[in-house]
């Protein structure tokens, strides 16, 4: 075959077609042909054209006006699923069809790409081999029924056409040097080459250079060589005596999923961080553009029409809800969007993980008294999907999701921003291929509709074109074949990369797949296709770098690539932020902040929580108290501990107004007993809180039984075989009182008399600890709150209890009293407070350290205890306000 160079091909005479292993090398080749040609060539007229081997053959195709239809990979998998779900071959086990479909897709396309044999003697070994001969002869029947074929099976139809003579073909044909060709596709070509002239294009690189090699400790170090790299060849202004406006750099890697966050990282804040500090009126332009690195589906303009379209009457995720409401891309943002916010935290703090839209719309309907606003679209959106078909063809479905998309407002954006432009040209077209799917689906479900549009939406390659050139392209290292660049940076080219592991189909023979000479079937074919692939990356730049980590993410030890066998050592290259941020700030000397003032005590809230977050941590209170800081409402799966804790708190209570007294309770039987408890939890479980709506039956019922399990367990253990009568005076009874001006809404969870003494219980759901009542350790300050401030009442405490309610096996009680340390049988302790004498002195220090606690709250103290774990809860999003967590860790 004769080979030529550009300017020998742009003297033949006639229509020549140049065959390029890509999009990105042939667009290169264009313009190398458009600079030789210069500006006075030719006007308009094209001698030369440089396209893919496969857009070649389409083209080839289409234009002899064929009878049958190239079908779209898409169709393919369409067509399928349905024989392979309907064939005897499947397997009954199998939770998801379309795992198996792609992979017999993959081998429907290599069968015909690489000419494999028809003889079932070939297939007889495993149940993959049988199950691929009946599917492929299925789908074959099926392709023929409905005039169509894969596009791996145009070679074999275009040889038909080609003994015809009914192809328009060139007069030269030219394929790059070193383009890979499938057997069925190299056939065709050499068939062609008896008509025509067959040549190849030469390759232009210069002599291969010898790389530059280095390592580094991890991906991280790795990186940050690379932005030394191309801030030290920016920084001169040219690459190889060319202006850097038409230099060429690329990075290569060989995994973009694995690269591509932590480069972007480094890139950021190393090489180009004026991205990250832009000033007034500066427009962000990066130099480096990631190559087929994202889907259309990773777009938020995207995201937002597909949570609209995924939109139902069943349940749907609260998250996917509260997107709609907030999002910029629907109607009412952004004038409405402060009291969207505030719907938004109302649904999280009474609706469950999943609702309807309707239970959503229902919760809004108070907010729209003030704002009818504030839910119109969810409304629009809700009438929308009462018209919603059971089933139909994908192209009306493509209607009906239009139609829902304009009932929303949705890009709600100018039409002049290039980004929303492109990214709805992209989502059109995404569309026009599932509408293509009418023959081969027939009518679906809106379900089975979503799960073919999700399929194009993230395998469907797209970026936004850029207004300004991108000197530095990132691509993997088979998107780089065929391209030329001034400079390359080979990363991670490590033992793992490169050779690359053996991954031969499945549903094809391995006999047959070696005896085609497929790479992925030998290992010594896919060596050959490797150094032939990392051939052609070394000569694809005068200065090319390699770089690989000596261990990964997992800290295993990785090698340098064994393909290697030529290179020096690179220079070691250290890189630093390129940016100082620098300003003035003025730390006071101490952290007071002012004291409450007296006419604002009666406005302080948080009761006795206050107290308890105070004992914690003054800081903290001062925090969630006086600054008003509240986490903001996450709606989880199941019960939170607020809410079991509700549930059990309302079933003691009602339980304990129908028993009244102990007596009652040593009369019922453990029956008995039972259905009380299960009368007293069914009214429990009426609370709105507890709202089928928000949690489900299901849940509802299982915690219903673990309820009533702890309650009886409690009643057998605890209640019964306590030494003295009692009765239970009040049950929940809300106090109001104060503590040095500071207003105190007191709930006490059961009060009982027994004999003339009187007991406040406190229920906890958690673990209690008797050391959480004492003076130098008081965190659990309701208790002594309860007793002082009936202290001097005719109805004073003489006691107080904290009572466990965990687990049925893990029940507990811790008393103090002026007549006994325990009501059920006990050994006693010298640190008991059993005595009238040791309860005045234990109410004294109460007081004593209560009146403290009101005394640094009212002076606005913000210490912090930094011995205390607070990495739990709401107050470990608070811990960065901590002026040095060192302080706290080293505490730890």
């Amino acid at each position: 075959m004769a080979v030529m160079g550009l300017k020998e091909l742009l003297s033949c005479s006639g229509h020549s077609i140049v065959l390029m292993p890509s999009d990105a090398s042939a667009r290169q080749c264009r313009n190398r042909i458009a600079q030789l040609r210069g500006s006075h060539d030719q006007a308009f007229i094209e001698t030369v054209t440089v396209m893919p081997v496969d857009q070649w053959l389409a083209e080839l195709w289409d234009a002899t006006f064929p009878a049958k239809q190239v079908l779209r990979p898409i169709q393919l998998l369409a067509l399928a699923r349905e024989i392979i779900e309907d064939s005897d071959f499947y397997p009954e086990n199998c939770l998801n069809s379309m795992a198996i479909t792609r992979q017999f897709v993959d081998a429907f396309q290599l069968h015909a790409q690489y000419q494999l044999s028809d003889d079932e003697d070939y297939y007889h070994f495993s149940a993959e081999y049988q199950a691929f001969y009946h599917w492929r002869k299925a789908m074959q029947a099926t392709l023929d029924s409905q005039s169509a074929l894969s596009s791996q099976q145009l070679p074999l139809h275009l040889g038909v056409l080609l003994d015809d003579a009914a192809l328009d073909l060139p007069d030269q044909l030219v394929l790059s040097d070193g383009l890979a060709l499938s057997p069925a596709v190299h056939e065709f070509i050499q068939r062609c080459g008896e008509s025509v002239s067959l040549m190849t294009l030469a390759d232009e690189a210069g002599p291969e250079c010898v790389p530059k090699f280095s390592s580094a400790p991890q991906i991280n170090q790795e990186c940050e060589a690379v932005a030394a790299w191309l801030s030290a060849s920016f920084s001169e202004g040219k690459c190889h005596d060319k202006p850097l406006d038409d230099a060429l750099f690329a990075i290569l890697v060989p995994d973009m999923n694995r690269y591509h966050a932590v480069l972007n990282n480094v890139l950021q804040r190393q090489f180009y961080p004026s991205g990250l500090f832009p000033s007034h009126g500066q427009e962000v332009r990066e130099p480096w553009v990631f190559e087929s690195s994202e889907t259309l589906l990773s777009y938020p303009l995207i995201k937002s029409a597909w949570d609209l379209i995924s939109l139902s009457s069943r349940a749907l995720p609260l998250e996917q809800l509260s997107r709609i409401l907030r999002s910029r891309f629907v109607r009412g943002w952004p004038e409405h969007r402060s009291v969207r916010a505030n719907l938004d935290i109302r649904w999280r703090e009474r609706l469950g993980p999943e609702t309807t839209l309707r239970n959503a719309i229902s919760l809004a309907r108070k907010m729209e008294l003030d704002e009818p606003s504030v839910s119109d679209v969810l409304h629009d959106l809700d009438a929308m999907l009462k018209t919603m078909p059971a089933r139909q063809l994908p192209s009306s479905w493509v209607r009906f999701f239009d139609q829902l998309l304009l009932h929303s407002g949705w890009p709600n954006a100018s039409d002049d921003d290039a980004v929303v432009e492109q990214c709805r040209r992209g989502f059109s077209q995404a569309m026009d291929v599932f509408r293509a799917l009418d023959r081969q689906l027939a009518e679906v479900s809106h379900d089975t509709a979503l799960s073919w549009l999700q399929h194009i939406l993230s395998t469907k390659r797209f970026s936004v074109s850029r207004e300004w050139p991108s000197p530095v392209r990132v691509m993997a290292y088979d998107d780089a074949l065929g391209l030329k660049f001034d400079a390359v940076w080979i990363m991670g080219l490590d033992d793992n990369a490169l050779p690359r592991r053996v991954e031969p189909s499945p549903f094809l023979p391995l006999e047959l797949q070696q005896k085609a000479n497929y790479p992925e079937s030998d290992p010594g074919l896919c060596l050959q296709r490797d150094k032939l692939l990392l051939r052609g990356l070394l000569r694809s730049a005068p200065d090319v770098h390699l770089s690989h980590c000596r261990e990964n993410e997992a800290g295993s030890p990785l090698g340098p690539c064994t393909l290697l066998t030529d290179f020096v050592e690179d220079d070691a290259r250290l890189s630093a932020n390129r940016y100082v941020a620098q300003g003035e700030l003025t730390i006071p000397a101490d952290d007071r902040v002012r004291p409450v003032n007296p006419d604002q005590r009666g406005a302080i809230r948080g009761g006795t929580g206050l107290f308890k977050e105070y004992a914690s941590s003054p800081f903290f209170a001062f925090l969630k108290f006086r600054l008003n800081l509240r986490e903001f409402p996450v709606a989880a799966e199941g019960l939170d501990h607020r809410i079991q804790g509700v549930l059990i708190h309302d079933t003691m209570q009602y339980l304990w107004e129908k028993l009244q007294t102990k007596s009652a309770l040593d009369a019922c039987s453990a029956l008995q007993l039972a259905a009380l408890v299960r009368e007293s939890c069914e009214r429990a479980l009426e609370n709105p809180e507890l709202s089928v709506a928000r949690f489900g039956e299901s849940l509802l019922n299982i915690e219903k039984e673990r309820v009533i399990t702890l309650v009886c367990a409690w009643m057998d253990k605890n209640e019964r075989p306590r030494l003295q009568d009692f009765e239970v005076l009040s049950t929940e009874q809300l106090i109001e009182s104060e503590l040095m001006g500071i207003p105190l809404k007191i709930r006490m969870d059961r009060i009982d008399k027994i004999g003339d003494k009187r007991l406040v219980i406190d229920y906890k759901t958690g673990t209690i600890d008797g050391r959480s009542l004492s003076v130098d350790n008081l965190s659990e300050p309701q208790l002594p709150i309860y007793a002082l401030t009936q202290q001097g009442h005719e109805q004073q405490l003489d006691g107080v209890m904290l009572a466990q309610l965990k687990s049925p096996d893990d029940l507990k009680i811790h008393m103090r009293s002026n007549w006994a340390s325990s009501v059920l049988a006990k050994k006693p302790h010298a640190n008991d407070v059993d005595t009238p004498e040791k309860w005045q002195a234990e109410l004294d220090a109460w007081a004593t350290a209560l009146q403290d606690m009101a005394a640094g709250i009212l002076a606005g103290n913000i210490e912090h205890d930094f011995s205390q774990n607070h990495s739990r809860g709401f107050s470990t999003f608070l811990l960065p306000l901590l002026r040095d967590l060192t302080v706290e860790e080293d505490a730890q």
